[in-house]
């Protein structure tokens, strides 16, 4: 028995790094078409965007686009915008080391070495 992609297939599939945009929504397109029961464009939208990584990823999941066409577009303008190297995209693996830089933590006075202050009622 032949089974046909599902939506869980097409949350796992990714761009090849060597694959422009277009090829990957064709492909990610034409697998889309093959889900029984058929998609609804708001889902359809979810599923494409959740496939990508950086950068397309923080651009695509910000935009709230209503037609997967929209969204097409966007990922196109993305990937121009990285050609023209208006986008900078690393093909580097960034992990998280566990250690937090000092200068992450900010407090309401900034560098304020003075005396703190007191914000409670005098009255009391």
């Amino acid at each position: 028995m032949n089974v046909g992609p599902d939506r869980s297939s097409l949350q796992v599939m990714e761009k090849d790094n060597n694959e422009f945009i277009r090829e990957y929504i064709q492909r990610w397109h034409e697998t889309a078409t093959q889900v029984n029961p058929s998609l609804l464009e708001k889902e359809m939208i979810n599923l494409f965007a959740n496939t990508f990584k950086a950068p397309y990823f923080e651009y695509l999941v910000g935009n709230s686009e209503q037609y997967f066409s929209d969204l097409v577009t966007i990922a196109k303008m993305i990937e121009q915008a990285i050609q023209l190297e208006k986008i900078f995209y690393s093909t580097e693996e960034k992990s998280f080391t566990g250690k937090r830089k000092e200068t992450d933590f900010h407090n309401i006075e900034g560098n304020y070495k003075g005396k703190k202050k007191n914000y409670q009622n005098k009255d009391t």
